[in-house]
């Protein structure tokens, strides 16, 4: 439909609420129980992935995905495991962020948009490779309570998944403009993984992992409908 428009889902808990399924299911209720605080804590380093992404597409030449690439994931790692150190707070650390995703969203929300010019059909390879690019990110983060800590893991989680592949195909097929269209309106969606994970936080415990997963998406979903609401009504985007 349009960048902004994919920018601003793929912001939303998918890859977050798989992660955190799966993390259950292996290691049980309580280990993510711990975990999902350091998954807002995460986002910090899915933000500065973001801002890493969107600097680098002021660039254009030969190498430019590449450089997006290598400098978002410099980005992503340093505050990863600077984080990885500072224990996160059930009260200031979800303010903190939710506090920075809007100011993000604010300040991306004055630069513009650009549209796809030549709209194309999603081909078969490029459903393969996002498929397989995204199965592998899951597999590997999925897997990482077995040989890293609890903090470690849970910032992880937070890794942006979802909107990975996506940035590279657009990246590839179109330009740098409708890559940091997406990369801009990515933080607008960031906000509700928040809510999402200290849902889970609240409700894993005492209703498990089926129905802690509902509430938790319902939750988010309509915290991004009521941010929505809000920020246009007082015409801050």
């Amino acid at each position: 439909m349009s960048p902004k428009l994919s920018g601003i889902l793929s912001g939303l808990p998918v890859g977050s609420s798989i992660t955190l399924i799966f993390f259950a299911i292996e290691n049980g209720v309580d280990y993510v129980t711990n975990v999902a605080l350091y998954n807002i804590h995460g986002l910090f380093a899915a933000l500065s992935f973001c801002i890493g992404y969107y600097i680098s597409t002021f660039y254009k030449g030969k190498l430019e995905v590449t450089l997006s690439l290598v400098t978002s994931f410099i980005f992503y790692l340093v505050i990863a495991l600077i984080l990885s150190y500072v224990p996160p707070h059930i009260v200031f650390t979800p303010l903190i962020v939710i506090s920075l995703m809007l100011i993000a969203t604010i300040y991306f929300s004055k630069k513009e948009n650009y549209k796809i010019e030549k709209k194309e059909k999603i081909s078969f390879s490029d459903l393969v490779f996002r498929s397989i690019l995204t199965i592998t990110i899951f597999l590997i983060v999925s897997s990482l309570p077995q040989y890293v800590s609890a903090n470690l893991a849970g910032i992880f989680s937070a890794f942006p998944t979802i909107l990975l592949p996506l940035l590279l195909i657009i990246h590839f097929r179109h330009s740098n403009l409708q890559a940091r269209t997406i990369i801009k309106n990515t933080p607008f969606g960031l906000s509700s993984v928040v809510i999402y994970s200290l849902v889970v936080y609240f409700t894993y415990g005492p209703y498990g992992i089926f129905w802690g997963t509902i509430i938790a998406l319902i939750a988010s979903v309509s915290y991004v409908a009521i941010q929505s609401k809000i920020l246009k009504y007082f015409k801050i985007v």
